[in-house]
């Protein structure tokens, strides 16, 4: 009885011992598949990382199936740029609160079609209409003209107040501004009895005007290039470079004013509270500049290469993504639509094409920059940066004729896109006595620093909206 009890005691550690064991087999399996996943976390995964960003770079992009196992690369526009990464305070060294990047969009289309009058305003201005027109004829001129920019403001694409507008005018000796304000009425109607007999006397008139404006430019060129290269006058070029990078960025939305341009440009360094997409088209406009002054001004002819390496300097800091290549897709500006993206390079050769052609060897320079201008944007090439590479590429035409590169100011930014809108009507006239204008002021604004200024160059009216030469800073 004592050895039947012995035994079954032993069987029973037995199997205590076998259960100990097997719970130890059981926590050391557990154990080393823990150890192994730790392992594979840390080591394997990112070895299979390492495969993967080396098998990638080997992939061009027209391999699109690859696309979402091929990690994207970071964008240049949000890393420090190539100029900066020597400095130790850097966009990205210290993160600095960025304000939202709104689009500023380069509006095309003309600004009254934005929103069309409703039948209640039009009746008003309608009412305002024949009150101007009372006043007018009674001789109250200056009440006149009060009352019918209101009805204008209520119903600007009206060809009645268009032409009413155009009278006061007149009688205020504008001729170019009645002469704009009828060739707007017969751009929404070309049957406009009072505009088309309005216009028999202005037409003549203002087409005077502008040969003898263009005249006197070219006069007035002529005294820039006797000036001598004095301390005053490079001094002035220096401050003109910060003024153009300034103005060309500010006309798009950028909100960086011209000290903090300045000082992104000479210290490389950035400014607490603007955006890194701010900072970056300064720098992308430096860099055209730069390469608008190293090679397109020694050569003769201009490629469609050369105009997409300018593109690609205006939004490669940026946008890097889109620089320098003819758009693929089909964007809209307002109410303005581009050329669908098959088209776009096709209008681009021939855009090129009449550049290059001999009969604008007679062509007033002013007359064919601002004519290239606005074709370039009419075909609006590019996703963005039309607006910058089309204003690059008029300095570029003005500089090889003599001219120096002319700025189109911020404060005249609504003038601009009004003028564009008016060549979308078929007037290209108001655009290029606008680019006309601001030659004008650039090249007296030259002569005035090399004659008058001294040590105090740069507090003088230059730095208000002018600039002359591009000299390198």
């Amino acid at each position: 009885m004592v050895k039947k009890k012995d035994v079954v005691l032993q069987k029973l550690n037995t199997e205590q011992q076998s259960n100990v064991e097997g719970n130890r087999t059981t926590l050391r399996t557990f154990f080393l598949c823990i150890v192994a996943t730790v392992f594979v976390q840390l080591a394997f995964i990112p070895f299979l990382n390492v495969l993967r960003n080396q098998t990638c770079s080997l992939i061009t992009d027209e391999w699109r199936f690859f696309n979402s196992v091929c990690p994207r690369q970071a964008s240049p526009g949000r890393a420090v740029t190539e100029r900066a990464q020597s400095k130790a305070a850097l966009f990205l060294e210290d993160p600095f609160p960025l304000k939202p990047w709104k689009e500023p969009g380069e509006l095309v289309a003309r600004p009254e079609e934005s929103e069309r009058s409703s039948p209640t305003t039009v009746k008003e201005a309608l009412a305002a209409l024949s009150a101007a027109r009372s006043f007018r004829e009674k001789g109250h001129i200056e009440k006149a003209r009060v009352i019918i920019e209101h009805a204008l403001a209520l119903a600007p694409v009206h060809p009645d107040i268009l032409t009413e507008y155009g009278v006061v005018h007149e009688q205020q000796d504008n001729i170019i501004e009645a002469d704009y304000c009828y060739a707007k009425a017969l751009a929404y109607d070309p049957a406009h009895q009072g505009a088309i007999e309005r216009r028999r006397f202005t037409l003549p008139v203002v087409s005077m005007k502008d040969r003898k404006m263009l005249e006197k430019i070219r006069s007035i060129l002529d005294e820039f290039n006797e000036l001598s290269h004095s301390p005053s006058l490079r001094r002035a070029m220096r401050e003109s470079y910060f003024l153009h990078v300034y103005h060309t960025v500010a006309i798009e939305g950028n909100t960086l004013s011209l000290g903090q341009t300045r000082s992104i440009l000479e210290t490389e360094m950035a400014v607490e509270g603007k955006s890194i997409r701010e900072h970056n088209e300064v720098l992308g406009m430096d860099s055209a500049l730069r390469f608008l002054n190293r090679t397109l001004l020694s050569s003769s002819d201009l490629s469609l290469d050369d105009i997409l390496e300018m593109h690609r300097r205006v939004v490669g800091h940026s946008q890097p993504e889109i620089a320098g290549r003819l758009r693929d897709t089909q964007v809209h500006v307002g109410r303005f639509t581009p050329v669908a993206p098959e088209y776009v390079p096709y209008q681009m050769q021939e855009f090129v094409d009449w550049l290059n052609s001999q009969e604008l060897d007679d062509m007033d320079p002013v007359e064919k920059a601002a004519i290239a201008h606005y074709k370039l944007v009419l075909i609006h090439p590019f996703v963005d940066g039309n607006g910058r590479t089309a204003r690059l590429l008029l300095n570029l035409i003005l500089m090889r004729s003599g001219f120096p590169p002319v700025i189109l100011p911020v404060e005249s930014r609504a003038k601009y896109y009004s003028v564009l809108g008016t060549a979308n009507l078929g007037d290209l006239r108001p655009f290029i006595r606008y680019v006309a204008q601001h030659t004008e002021n650039t090249l007296q604004s030259y002569i005035s620093a090399a004659t008058t200024c001294g040590s105090n160059c740069k507090t003088t009216q230059l730095g208000n909206e002018n600039m002359a030469t591009v000299l390198e800073p």
